[in-house]
């Protein structure tokens, strides 16, 4: 009996020392050794995808252009160092550059950041002599919301938009992100921009730019199943 549980002990100590040996369980939150896969638990369509480049054209909605130009308000384009263009924007309408940022699925609506260059636009009024500057423009897609310095100053949020559908927005055979967005000017905007140009022009809810977005999506990633474009809508009961 004395050899058996003898027996019966030994083997205990080993199971035991084999199991404070074995590795814990991977902790998803925990980075793993360099060179190591982690386990992230990202689901389908909440991937960012990187944005490479593209464009975004900037032009004044017909009912904005009549007021500005009826108080002697132009357009112009701003280059990266602050300096305004002599020559009025063609068409009331600014071009600029998309240098980064990311695309996602946020519930069905694109999301994500754009990040524009720094080039921007400016407001100059004739009769005051006053001007203003909109620079360094960021798009936050999932808040609906333009972001831009306001003559150099900290980041304001000039206007606000609504979110375009991902899968009518995204082009998975180009790689493609395209929208057309109508800004609205924040109550914060339009007072600030109101008071650097001398005018009354602007109004909160107000139009204040019509944007036609053409983004470059990385097309290394499968778009369909990052931004979760794969999944047919439930279908209906009668």
């Amino acid at each position: 009996m004395r050899a058996r549980l003898l027996a019966t002990a030994a083997v205990l100590a080993v199971t035991s020392t084999l199991l404070a040996a074995a590795p814990a369980p991977a902790d998803p939150s925990v980075p793993g050794p360099p060179g190591a896969s982690v386990i992230t638990g990202r689901r389908a369509g909440n991937t960012e995808v990187p944005v490479t480049g593209g464009t975004a054209r900037f032009t004044a909605p017909p009912k904005l252009l009549a007021a500005l130009e009826d108080h002697g308000v132009t357009i112009a384009r701003l280059d990266a160092h602050g300096r305004i263009s002599r020559q009025p924007a063609a068409d009331a309408g600014v071009r600029l550059d998309i240098e980064g940022g990311a695309v996602t699925n946020s519930g069905g609506k694109v999301g994500g950041e754009l990040r524009f260059a720094k080039a921007g636009l400016a407001l100059l009024n004739s009769g005051t002599g006053k001007s203003v500057r909109l620079s360094d423009f960021v798009g936050d897609l999932s808040q609906g919301a333009l972001r831009a310095r306001l003559n150099h100053d900290r980041d304001l949020t000039v206007g606000t938009f609504t979110r375009s559908a991902t899968k009518a927005a995204v082009d998975t055979d180009t790689a493609r992100l395209r929208m057309n967005v109508r800004i609205k000017v924040t109550a914060a905007a339009a007072a600030r921009l109101n008071a650097a140009l001398g005018t009354k022009v602007f109004t909160a809810g107000g139009p204040l730019l019509h944007a036609r977005v053409d983004v470059r999506l990385d097309s290394s990633v499968d778009l369909r199943t990052a931004l979760n474009l794969n999944r047919r809508p439930a279908r209906r009961e009668d």
